[in-house]
């Protein structure tokens, strides 16, 4: 029965395409798998539990979210969604770790086995539209929301069973994190199959997502650090700036963003008249740092950026944020996590995530595996924080849990590791002595 509830929440986190219906709110098929595991919890426990922190820190947030919509800054039924999910979601995965006995590294097995299945699925896609099968790449006949879209060299743009490239490579980070330590490395963890590893590479490479080239990079910079020579630094401060540059003019896609961004930044051009997806980040910008001047101690409250953005965007018209009957894309959820949190949870928010990251990142460490789940997960909210905005797509907090218990793990490997050289050095002194 575990096991099922196990895969169930694991698939989940691939899952955020396939919805029943997005009025008046998004509803999608992970969320019954969340309602069925809290279900069973319940039944078979007769309790609940949650981690005192969050607790505490989620309460803060939802009770300055109902003072903002008491003053007219957030509304009832957006900041109920928030809580709901954040609520629904945080508890669901933190009870599948308890259950599991917080054995962190069966469940990122789990995802792992998944995530090579998913990256199996894209090249397939690929290699069907090469042939011009179009039922082997077109799944928008099972996933609604799914979109399709080709890069400039004529082929597709890999997104698998997600809706979009971008959202393939934030949830399949940490996964191509293990693949590319994999071959840089002679020993092998957790993916002990070099095909396996070659698929989740190359389909990550075809997603010609910009977010995934920046997980590329700071995938391979972490892993030159990991050896802590210095010829690996060296090597890493020359391949770096190589692979910026080879991205930037082999990479039309790429390219054309960063253009239109330093074009906006420098008072060359208007937002609005450049590529949408520059404008739709530049835009929600805008309207966050209205939001946070605002309330800048907590924001205007969970669920509260749609209002934001309707209060305010109207206001950067003479900065090109706006112009009547321009398409609005990621009203909801401002198109990135940073942004978002500025917007709904001001300076207490962003603190608090920041804090997480950097408190809960296994730095360095006797145990290969906790380490590269740490930073494998890392790399997962930068990623996050730049690209998507959502509380609570794709299994978000199990990445949270995860990288939560893998340091609580290796503080407690730490431990074990000390006293056995206690252990080992008072036995030396006694032989010594004898």
């Amino acid at each position: 029965m575990i096991n099922i509830l196990n895969y169930l929440l694991m698939f989940n986190i691939f899952a955020g395409g396939f919805s029943f219906f997005c009025s008046p709110f998004e509803f999608c098929i992970g969320y019954l798998f969340i309602i069925a595991f809290l279900a069973a919890y319940i039944w078979c426990y007769r309790s609940i539990a949650i981690n005192a922190s969050f607790f505490i820190i989620f309460m803060v947030l939802t009770v300055s979210s109902g003072m903002n919509v008491y003053f007219g800054n957030n509304t009832v039924l957006l900041m109920t969604k928030q809580v709901i999910g954040i609520s629904a979601m945080g508890t669901a995965y933190y009870l599948l770790f308890k259950i599991n006995g917080f054995e962190i590294e069966k469940l990122f097995n789990i995802y792992l086995r998944i995530a090579v299945i998913v990256a199996a699925i894209g090249i397939f896609q690929e290699f069907s539209y090469m042939i011009g099968l179009k039922c082997g790449y077109d799944f928008k006949f099972l996933i609604p929301k799914w979109t399709f879209s080709t890069a400039d060299c004529g082929i597709m743009r890999v997104n698998s069973i997600f809706m979009e490239p971008s959202h393939f490579a934030i949830t399949m980070a940490p996964a191509f994190f293990v693949a590319l330590s994999n071959i840089f490395k002679n020993n092998p963890l957790y993916i002990k199959s070099k095909l396996a590893n070659v698929l989740i590479i190359a389909s990550y490479i075809l997603t010609f997502s910009a977010i995934a080239y920046i997980g590329v990079l700071i995938s391979i910079m972490l892993i030159l650090l990991s050896f802590k020579k210095i010829k690996y630094i060296l090597l890493m401060l020359g391949i770096v700036p190589l692979l910026i540059y080879a991205s930037y003019y082999h990479v039309p896609e790429i390219r054309g963003r960063a253009d239109a961004a330093i074009a906006v930044v420098s008072g060359k051009r208007k937002a609005i008249d450049v590529h949408h997806s520059v404008y739709t980040v530049i835009s929600h910008a805008f309207v966050a740092y209205k939001s946070f001047i605002n309330n800048p101690v907590f924001g205007h409250g969970l669920g509260s950026h749609s209002v934001s953005y309707d209060r305010f965007i109207h206001t950067g018209a003479s900065y090109g944020f706006w112009r009547k009957g321009v398409f609005i894309t990621n009203r909801m959820d401002a198109a990135s996590l940073f942004v978002r949190l500025v917007s709904e949870t001001g300076f207490v928010g962003v603190i608090a995530v920041l804090f997480f990251i950097f408190r809960f990142r296994v730095n360095r460490s006797d145990n290969k595996k906790l380490y590269m789940i740490s930073n494998a997960v890392f790399i997962l909210f930068i990623l996050q924080l730049i690209k998507q905005g959502h509380y609570f797509y794709n299994g978000l907090f199990f990445f949270v849990w995860l990288y939560y218990f893998t340091k609580k793990t290796e503080g407690f490997k730490s431990v074990e590791i000390e006293e056995n050289r206690e252990v080992k050095s008072a036995y030396t002194v006694h032989q010594s002595g004898a």
